[in-house]
């Protein structure tokens, strides 16, 4: 069974690689994924997270990630999965610190890296239902001296095609040990010229999300934290998921691991772009919302797939704060995931609908493994 396991982990470590922010062919006649059919979305009837799964399935799916343990040495994980007519399957164990022997417990929260973007993307939706915000909008009707601000629009910051440089690309914050304000990241964005004119590529960018983060924040006129709390977390009952303060470290937080150490990072940063915690079960539980209509019009969530620029990684796309899986350009095999990844170089989330399987997963570990790959195999389960 190890080596079944390795080899799933080794099936799709494409997607573990540390994402490119290379510039890539889109709007000016690059390459785009059609759209999937408004008919994949789940039926919202179908889900209850309220009941337990029980049984055999349960059984099977527990075992699978005691086998995970003892094939990747990872530290700890969270992981949830919702199933049609079964329930919710959830659990939260290994360690928050290994070396120390702190273990995992219900109230340990772990860090989601990318996949928050799909939280701030749903925020600036909600804003431009209720007419507060265009996705027209100019970025320079609030940061009027950045590089091309009077021609970035809104929706091209959602979908990564505004040109601005990643912060994150500098070296001083690729990995990121202490705390940046949001201005002192906007600052490493502004030194360096924008890749490509507003529109013409496609390129991945911190800096959008957190130039979108900050722009609800003065629509609002609230922290980005009360916004989730108030507009996503609060209503859904999500009670583990937080948008981190500037510098907060929960002491319930899973630590990052590197080869059997603790690695420092300030997972507070960043903003709008990477910086919520929760466990798995909460993560899954708002995807579900999401794509059932319970936090936007499913039309408009669906919208957010219109547009899907192509990935470095073969088979991934990118729309409006969503990613698109297409398995039949990896291995031939007729599925689509819905939802975000996200990680650093010691931390990996994931959070998607699996539109075969009809599930919902959502899993983080707190160690550089391919998410991925886990969820593959837990998926698996559910289509025997």
């Amino acid at each position: 069974m190890k080596n079944n396991l390795f080899a799933c982990l080794l099936l799709l470590s494409f997607v573990t690689r540390p994402m490119s922010m290379d510039a890539r062919e889109a709007p000016g006649g690059g390459k785009k994924h059609a759209q999937p059919a408004l008919n994949l979305f789940p039926d919202p009837a179908a889900y209850d997270p309220g009941i337990s799964l029980q049984g055999s399935l349960k059984d099977s799916l527990d075992q699978v990630v005691r086998q995970l343990f003892a094939a990747t040495g990872m530290p700890g994980i969270t992981a949830a999965m919702l199933i049609p007519g079964k329930g919710l399957w959830e659990t939260d164990t290994g360690f928050i610190a290994k070396p120390a022997q702190k273990k995992v417990d219900t109230q340990t929260v772990f860090y989601w890296a990318s996949t928050a973007k799909m939280l701030t993307a749903t925020v600036i939706d909600q804003l431009v239902q209720e007419q507060k915000l265009q996705y027209d909008s100019k970025l320079s009707l609030w940061y009027p001296d950045l590089q091309d601000a009077k021609r970035i629009t809104v929706r091209q910051l959602l979908e990564h095609t505004s040109g601005m440089y990643s912060f994150n690309n500098d070296p001083k914050v690729f990995a990121i040990e202490k705390y940046y304000t949001p201005d002192e990241l906007i600052a490493l964005s502004a030194a360096q010229p924008n890749l490509f004119a507003p529109g013409k590529y496609w390129s991945y960018s911190n800096t959008n999300y957190l130039l979108l983060a900050l722009i609800a924040e003065k629509i609002e006129g609230k922290t980005f934290g009360q916004i989730v709390q108030e507009r996503i977390a609060g209503p859904l009952h999500l009670s583990s998921l937080k948008v981190l303060s500037p510098g907060e470290r929960p002491g319930n937080l899973a630590l990052a691991h590197q080869d059997g150490q603790v690695i420092k990072e300030d997972h507070s940063v960043p903003l709008g772009a990477g910086n919520v915690v929760a466990n798995a079960r909460d993560m899954v539980v708002f995807l579900n919302a999401l794509l059932t209509g319970k936090l936007l019009p499913v039309a408009t969530v669906h919208g957010r797939l219109r547009n899907l620029y192509a990935m470095p990684d073969a088979g991934t796309w990118y729309g409006s704060g969503l990613m698109l899986y297409d398995f039949n350009e990896i291995n031939q095999v007729n599925d689509l995931w819905i939802g975000h990844s996200g990680g650093t170089q010691t931390y990996r989330a994931l959070i998607i609908y699996d539109t075969a399987a009809k599930t919902f997963i959502a899993l983080a570990i707190n160690q550089h493994v391919s998410v991925e790959a886990v969820a593959r195999k837990l998926l698996s389960l559910v289509r025997l």
